[in-house]
């Protein structure tokens, strides 16, 4: 795969550096040293043994504030700058390590693993990654062992294999698009893994309001992932905002309006450490005295599930604030128990008190017409508690009850009272009704997760109704979500690669950042998850997005998922999966590799795949399926009997006819095993049917397969002008014609072979 930012070569501009540094060095550079656009750097000579390179790197803080403020090329919006850490650099057609992209401003940046081999450039394998805030430093080592090539940024690694023999040659850093400074360079063995350090569970972005104060847990960790690291912790302007470690905390406290840069670094190490954008808002302030109608819960309920949103009824459409923030109290001591900011919001997902939890950036505050609904964090509020709520004059504008919005304060009263007891029943019921348990399908997960035995079934009913949420289930099985109907039981949220990067996992108490990554639905270390007559979709767009992979649903488990008479909606990777999965007269609709994940076996049955047209990229078309699926004898992604069809997207236009690919490679280290049995595929399906570009790997396409495809109106297809894949016998199209067959190889060759009957055919109506 060709990338145009680096395949061209290189302007040679040879700034020599001092000899290889042990790897304990301190960093020996007196000043940053700056790359201009175009250069190389060289930062040691050749090397034998396996090595690995390290610097800080940064956007040149010499044309930061023009950066900022304009792209020179285009007159709108800062210039995207990239570089290359290269751990062998030969000369400009040959040479591997991690290329770096950032947008000066931007929260967001990517890391690739990179092999120029004769002037040719392969992307191994991406991270996203936050970006540190304007001006700081970011530490990336690269490493390279036996044709292991790893990047670590700030701690966080990824690796892939190199698909060519690494050159020989030294160490030297590749400015491409705008000047880059880098600091810190030393080297060592490759195999020492760096330290890490950031918030726990947390982004690198906090927000505060004058007056507060706020501990946040520290991650800091030696390379060995064990050993804990003495720390430092400093602000750029303590007036603004001041910082102190308590034990592993730091402690943060905002003393004005105004923005700073926390650091906290390794005692003695400035290579190891982190870089904190602190924003502090106007203090805290509600001077509405008099209690609103048009709340909810009403002031005085009882019975007020434990999961309960809060809603305020404006007179108009209200407009959302930038700052302030809404605040919950324990109201028998005036006990802070939540505060939930009409910015930005990052959230640890699960039970209280449970070991692993889903960490993510978020939206808690949303306008639904002349509502404004606020979104409580995870497991915040108990049972049989009552609870008082004020919301700041600042986080909402609009008139309430004919007057100008200035806040709820404390003393108007807005109180309400939990129920009594958690809910002991099997079936629990989420909806707005009296007769739910629940108000989020995040709640009864919750209750489901640390009340019931892991393997005793738990079914969750949904009552038709929009569910703004994002979804976490761990270490639960035989769990079944249920909607009332599967086009009335909308889960819809915005999440993408911008927001939350990577593809996401739990994290444990001491996990460094935010990591929970961009589906709207999470299911890790889960069997038997059933998925029955609901609508699950992300609402993230590729156009203007900053990251577009944006998964519906993740299954990040080696056991089995289930998916019955429901929709999937998304642009990009709609469907990850992992294990064993079985999509039953199912709708899944995206447009960019929107069905993939590292699995054994996913059969689509009786489904319909629909091809949306791409918001980004009005005329292009896509790709339905990335394989990556784990060992050659596992069947991996077979749609049997199903629909392959197209429709509009989310920008309202359709895909263009042969502009679709039935699969594309995955990765050189994974099968890629998809096949096609007694479908049917509309014209966007491009005659040679699946996507085989040049240079990809020796076995890219040699499981690809399909047998009896058909136009819309049941005729044959012709096949003569397939590339890539084959056609199947009969015979052999007998090993995917059945689910016991796809899912023969499960548990150890016991096999699966499930039922297409629901458990049960009742709607969960009296949840209305």
């Amino acid at each position: 795969m060709r990338h145009a930012t680096f395949a061209r070569c290189f302007k040679l501009a040879l700034l020599l550096l001092p000899a290889a540094m042990p790897a304990a060095a301190e960093p020996a550079l007196a000043a940053p040293l700056l790359v201009a656009p175009g250069a190389v750097a060289e930062l040691a000579p050749a090397s034998s043994g396996e090595r690995y390179i390290e610097a800080r790197i940064r956007a040149a803080a010499t044309d930061l504030a023009t950066d900022l403020a304009t792209n020179p090329a285009t007159g709108a919006g800062p210039a995207t700058r990239s570089a290359v850490l290269a751990v062998r650099y030969a000369d400009p057609r040959n040479w591997v390590g991690a290329a770096i992209k950032l947008t000066p401003g931007s929260p967001r940046m990517t890391v690739d693993l990179v092999q120029m081999h004769d002037g040719r450039l392969s992307r191994l394998r991406s991270l996203g990654h936050e970006a540190a805030p304007a001006a700081s430093f970011q530490t990336l080592r690269v490493a390279l062992a036996g044709r292991e090539l790893s990047a670590w940024l700030d701690g966080e690694r990824i690796a892939a294999t190199l698909a060519q023999p690494a050159p020989a040659g030294g160490k030297a850093l590749l400015a491409q698009d705008g000047a880059v400074e880098l600091d810190g360079v030393r080297e060592g063995a490759a195999g020492m893994a760096p330290g890490r350090i950031a918030l726990a569970r947390m982004p690198a972005r906090i927000a505060l309001q004058a007056g507060d104060s706020a501990r946040y847990p520290v991650s800091a960790f030696a390379g060995d992932g064990m050993t804990p690291l003495a720390l430092t912790a400093a602000s750029s302007d303590p007036s603004t905002v001041q910082v102190a470690l308590d034990g592993r905390d730091l402690v943060v406290t905002a003393r004005r309006a105004g923005n700073a840069t926390i650091d906290i670094a390794a005692a003695g190490d400035r290579n190891t450490g982190s870089a904190i954008a602190a924003h502090v808002g106007p203090a805290f302030s509600a001077a509405g005295t008099v209690l609103p109608r048009g709340l909810a819960p009403a002031a005085g309920s009882a019975a007020v599930p434990v999961d309960t949103l809060l809603r305020l009824r404006f007179d108009d459409v209200p407009q959302a604030g930038a700052g302030g923030s809404i605040r919950i109290y324990r109201a028998a001591d005036r006990a802070l128990v939540d505060t939930i900011r009409a910015g930005e919001e990052t959230d640890a997902i699960g039970y209280a008190g449970q070991a692993v939890k889903r960490a993510l950036r978020y939206r808690a505050v949303r306008i639904e017409g002349k509502d404004a609904v606020i979104h409580p964090h995870s497991a915040r509020l108990d049972y049989g508690t009552d609870y008082l709520v004020a919301v700041d004059g600042a986080a909402f504008s609009g008139t309430l009850d004919g007057r100008a919005f200035a806040g709820i304060g404390a003393g108007a009263g807005w109180r309400f009272r939990t129920r009594e007891r958690a809910p002991a029943a099997s079936t629990l019921r989420v909806g707005p009704g009296d007769a739910a348990d629940f108000r989020t399908v995040q709640g009864a997960l919750n209750h489901a997760m640390q009340s019931t035995p892991r393997a005793a079934p738990v079914t969750i009913e949904i009552a038709d109704g929009r569910y703004d949420e994002l979804l976490y289930l761990r270490g639960k099985d035989n769990l079944t979500l249920r909607g009332q109907s599967r086009d009335g039981v909308r889960i819809a949220a915005f999440n993408d690669d911008g927001s939350n990067p990577g593809s996401g996992s739990g994290q444990a108490a001491d996990a460094p950042a935010a990591g929970g990554g961009r589906a709207v639905f999470l299911a890790e270390d889960a069997d038997l998850l059933t998925l029955e007559r609901l609508s699950l979709a992300n609402t993230a767009q590729r156009a203007g997005s900053l990251g577009s992979q944006a998964e519906a649903l993740h299954f990040n488990s080696e056991r089995r998922l289930i998916a019955r008479d429901a929709s999937f909606f998304s642009e990009q990777d709609t469907i990850q999966v992992k294990g064993y999965a079985w999509f039953y007269r199912t709708l899944i609709a995206g447009n960019v590799d929107f069905i993939w994940g590292a699995n054994h076996a996913a059969l689509f049955e009786d489904s319909e795949i629909r091809s949306v047209g791409d918001s980004a990229h009005a005329e292009g078309g896509g790709y339905l399926v990335q394989a990556r699926t784990v060992d050659a004898a596992d069947p991996g992604f077979v749609f049997l009997n199903s629909r392959i069809t197209h429709g509009p997207g989310p920008a309202g236009n359709d895909v263009p006819p042969a502009s679709t690919w039935l699969a594309r490679p995955g990765t050189a280290t994974s099968w890629d095993k998809v096949v096609y049995v007694n479908c049917s595929m509309d014209a966007h399906i491009a005659p040679g049917g699946w996507s085989l570009p040049k240079g990809a790997p020796a076995r890219a396409g040699s499981g690809w397969a399909e047998a009896g495809s058909t136009g819309p109106d049941g005729h044959a297809l012709d096949l003569a002008q397939r590339r890539g894949g084959r056609v199947l016998t009969a015979a052999e199209a007998t090993r995917y014609a059945s689910r016991a067959r796809v899912f023969a190889n499960f548990d150890g060759g016991a096999g699966w072979n499930p039922s297409p009957a629901s458990a049960s055919a009742a709607a969960p109506a009296s949840i209305q």
